[in-house]
């Protein structure tokens, strides 16, 4: 995404929280379906949600951009202590 798109998405989104990640520009889940949540009111919340998940999946092909960190210090447990 070039610098103007990201800004012009960021100031769209002014009031929402909004960070860069590895280049793609992301958002927490919960207030995804919150702000899709009002702005579709007639719409089922799981269907949504269904809707945001799909997406999500089409988008990242199933690999995280992110994790929370307990998910490397599972991972460090698992693997034992570091080699080096």
């Amino acid at each position: 995404m070039d610098d103007d798109a990201r800004d012009a998405v960021i100031s769209a989104r002014s009031s929402e929280v909004v960070r860069e990640v590895d280049g793609v520009l992301v958002a927490p889940f919960r207030e995804v379906l919150g702000r899709l949540r009002a702005d579709y009111p007639d719409e089922d919340p799981g269907r949504i949600e269904a809707i945001v998940l799909r997406e999500w999946e089409a988008f990242s092909a199933g690999r995280p951009l992110v994790v929370p960190t307990a998910v490397e210090d599972g991972a460090r447990e698992i693997l034992g202590p570091p080699l080096v």
